[in-house]
């Protein structure tokens, strides 16, 4: 649509046009060196009825696809051959899933097209010395009544796609390093003139610049309307689907990848919104979306807000992140393979008593394709700040150089060191062990469904996932930090009490001197509560089915001094959980299940002989052990 609006429209007025093939139609010498005692049979042949016939002959050659059965005994008018190969070439597009201004290219060309047929038999006539008053007179009255039809066609097109629509709304606003703002602003809009009895079209486009744009800024403008043009073509896009002439914001084609290669030398941000109307009902459901990305140079953050309204469903994300980080494609894996598990256990764990997801199949559908949009936005501003730190040379190597090489010797202990014992578990550990060389981040998405009315429930999950580095220097150590944690939630928005709740984190903490790693901490922690409940008609009221709560942890604290290896590991997993048994609601109706485990362990190991033989060295091990948890106590709890 908006790339579209970018455009010129076509012109159905008649103009000199190029014949199809770009060659005009000639006689060869041999046809011109015939006897003229032929010339007047040539004339005598060509009446209104043969000229018709070599034009429709002109026409049938732009058919591209059958437009539908054809009856040989009809003889079609020059009206309607001339639409039939615009639909013929529509159709071919539409077969081929091209896009909207794919498919604006193929309109311009069928009506170039048309008046080339004209062009192409007035040629041959010439040629044949046939091209008299009549002749032209004939061409030119036939050409008026195509156009008319073509003018006519087109606006019942634009009737048809538009006459369930009050409104198309766009809205584009980027600033520019310098503090340049551009400003686009696009509306089309149908209603009903009650005097005449038809439909008035109403269509603005507002183009402003505040500010001398570069050479550079015009070009960094345009990638970002490249992007934004397609984001609108998929938003205005038209669905088949009878029942609703829009498909919702959330499809597969759409999505944000143009964020990655955001030109953050040029450009501060954008904020742009989109708006539909659909039908001209008083309820009529409307679609909204607003999206807003935008760099802080002095923060050294990018941060990205989405919203989306399509009818009674909500999808809202947001995300915030470093514009420093690196490389690091195993922990980007884990982490969407971590969002896609948190979002289908709230899903799995939000179905009713009939098993289904508490939003319906079609809701449901759309939620993913929502988080489809907020998975794939996460991913292109990781890389935005892996493209940023390689620009920004310097700050990106002050911030990710000790962090870099803490994580190599990190994944060195945790995964080629015979010693380590692990956190347990480690098959639990959705977020992945080790420290993140990808931007920190804090990311949250949400989808919910409003009530049409006072019985009908109002889910909502929501998702976040979040990720925080920080580095210490103290003495001779320095070291670095990170938690990452992600947590979803699921609950009916007070219309009915039933919720879901799972946390999950992952710490690890390090300590290093003279680059070695001589203290490592880690601890994998999840939480999980959840009630569902029962309506009693009898008491009017929801009644508690089943409660449950479940706490697992697992902690490695290891230290590596003087060639002694420290290892401390502790778990435990506790679970309480209360099943309703019989519905009078008193409390021995319920099933009770406890249960709770706790292990320890210390491991040493190296040479302990020296540590019982020899004080001074005894001395100097346990001042060692005392600085590094010092330090770590200090900077990495």
């Amino acid at each position: 649509m908006i790339n579209n609006v970018l455009n010129s429209p076509f012109d159905l007025k008649t103009s000199l046009a190029q014949p199809v093939n770009q060659q005009p139609h000639t006689l060869t010498n041999e046809l011109k060196n015939i006897a003229p005692e032929m010339v007047q049979e040539l004339l005598s042949q060509f009446d209104e009825e043969r000229v018709e016939q070599l034009l429709h002959q002109q026409f049938a050659a732009l058919i591209t696809v059958s437009s539908g059965p054809t009856n040989f005994d009809y003889k079609y008018s020059d009206k309607e051959l001339a639409l039939r190969t615009v639909i013929s070439s529509q159709q071919e597009g539409l077969l081929n899933n091209e896009n909207s201004d794919e498919l604006m290219k193929r309109l311009n060309k069928s009506v170039k097209n048309i008046h080339g047929a004209y062009a192409n038999t007035s040629d041959i006539l010439a040629s044949l010395g046939q091209l008299g008053h009549e002749q032209k007179s004939f061409l030119a009255s036939s050409e008026q009544r195509v156009e008319r039809a073509l003018g006519s066609y087109m606006e019942s097109i634009n009737r048809t796609d538009n006459e369930d629509n009050d409104n198309y709304s766009f809205e584009l606003s980027v600033k520019t390093k310098e503090g340049d703002i551009i400003n686009i602003t696009f509306n089309s809009s149908q209603g009903y003139d009650e005097n005449t009895g038809k439909t008035v079209d109403g269509f603005g486009l507002i183009y402003q610049v505040e500010g001398d744009l570069s050479e550079a800024e015009h070009q960094a403008l345009t990638e970002v309307l490249l992007g934004i043009g397609q984001m609108a073509d998929e938003f205005f896009k038209v669905s088949q689907n009878s029942f609703s002439k829009y498909v919702p914001p959330g499809q597969s084609n759409f999505n944000l990848d143009f964020l990655a290669a955001f030109n953050h030398q040029q450009l501060s941000g954008f904020d742009v919104s989109f708006s539909t109307t659909e039908g001209q009902q008083f309820d009529s459901p409307e679609n909204n979306l607003a999206l807003s990305y935008h760099v802080d140079q002095e923060s050294n953050q990018q941060a990205l807000m989405f919203n989306s309204q399509a009818g009674v469903n909500e999808i809202d994300f947001s995300l915030d992140m470093s514009t420093f980080g690196g490389k690091d494609v195993k922990q980007m894996q884990q982490y969407i393979a971590t969002l896609d598990k948190n979002l289908e256990d709230s899903r799995y764990n939000s179905k009713g008593e009939n098993k289904t997801s508490a939003f319906g199949k079609k809701d449901d559908l759309k939620m993913q394709q929502g988080f489809a949009i907020f998975k794939g936005a996460f991913a292109s501003m990781s890389s935005a700040a892996q493209r940023y730190s390689n620009i920004e040379s310097v700050a990106a190597q002050q911030f990710t150089d000790g962090r870099a090489m803490v994580a190599e010797l990190v994944d060195n202990m945790i995964t080629n060191d015979p010693r380590y014992q692990g956190l347990g578990s480690e098959k639990n550990n959705t977020l992945g062990t080790g420290i993140s060389k990808l931007a920190d981040f804090d990311a949250k998405f949400s989808f919910s469904r409003e009530p049409l009315n006072r019985r009908e429930l109002a889910p909502k999950i929501s998702v976040e996932l979040e990720q925080v580095t920080q580095q210490y220097k103290s003495g001779k150590f320095t070291g670095v930090s990170q938690s990452k944690t992600v947590a979803t939630h699921f609950d009916y928005q007070l219309t009915r009490p039933d919720y879901y709740d799972k946390t999950e984190s992952y710490n690890i903490g390090t300590a290093v001197k003279n680059q070695e790693l001589v203290g490592l901490d880690q601890k994998h922690q999840v939480d999980v509560s959840k009630e569902t409940y029962q309506f009693n008609p009898k008491t009017n009221q929801y009644e508690l089915q089943m409660a449950f709560n479940e706490n697992i942890e697992n902690e490695s604290n290891i230290r590596l001094i003087n060639d002694l290896w420290l290892e401390n590991t502790e778990s435990s997993h506790t679970l309480d959980k209360k099943e309703r048994i019989a519905n009078e609601g008193k409390p021995e109706d319920f099933k009770r299940t406890n249960h709770h485990s706790h292990k320890k362990l210390m491991t040493l190991i190296g040479d302990l002989d020296k540590l019982a033989e020899n004080k001074h060295v005894k001395r100097e091990y346990l001042i060692g052990l005392s600085n590094v948890n010092f330090f770590m106590d200090s900077n990495t709890k």
